[in-house]
């Protein structure tokens, strides 16, 4: 059995797939932590402890106080379970992603910056870019089917920008497309949130037994 956990978004989701899919969709804009453990228990009601074999949780990019309570519920998950765990990011698990042979995510990383990252087959083969406003409008003069996961005004880019939405159930079909090398890398990875930038951090004074003299 894969479980899946998808919150890199307002509208998370959850899911299980043992032969059939059963999943359940909440809304939280800042209280995922709270949110996500209703619908987890109303599909996981008959799943005993090391029923789950692999736990696939999105990793952003999106919001990363929403990816951050998804990840740390997967991981607790998969202690509980003692199962292997695994993050894909959730760009991935769009439905453009999922059917589009070749398309890009974009997003506003805030401070003049964006981000982009081109998909083809259903896979990332690179990290997502980083440049300003010029660059990617420049970059979508090719007219590559393009999504955000935020809500984009025609006007801001100069032209239409899906809104496209992951879910834990196309979370599981990015998992499933991947092949066993494939599979066996990703597992390798340490499961963290895509990071865009560097987070901030505020750094401790001297003195402090987290200091490190820099």
């Amino acid at each position: 059995m894969t479980a899946l956990i998808e919150t890199s978004t307002p509208l998370g989701s959850v899911g299980v797939f043992d032969g059939a899919w059963r999943g359940a969709e909440f809304t939280s804009d800042r209280s995922h932590n709270c949110a996500i453990f209703g619908p987890w228990e109303e599909i996981s009601a008959s799943v005993a402890p090391g029923d789950i074999g692999c736990i696939v949780v999105g990793t952003g990019p999106g919001s990363y106080s929403g990816t951050r309570v998804g990840i740390a519920v997967a991981q607790g998950l998969a202690i509980a379970h003692g199962c292997s765990l695994v993050g894909l990011p959730s760009i991935l698990a769009t439905p453009m992603a999922r059917s589009t042979p070749k398309c890009r995510a974009i997003g506003d990383a805030r401070r003049g910056d964006w981000w982009w990252c081109e998909i083809e087959g259903g896979k990332c083969f690179a990290e997502p870019q980083m440049g300003s406003k010029e660059e990617l409008m420049a970059l979508l003069a090719d007219e590559v089917p393009t999504f955000s996961l935020d809500e984009i005004p025609e006007e801001q880019l100069g032209r239409v920008i899906h809104r496209e939405q992951p879910t834990a159930e196309l979370l599981w079909r990015a998992w499933e497309s991947l092949t066993h090398e494939e599979k066996e890398r990703v597992g390798a990875q340490v499961v963290q949130p895509v990071y865009l930038k560097p987070p901030h951090i505020t750094l401790a004074k001297v003195g402090h037994p987290l200091f490190r003299g820099k």
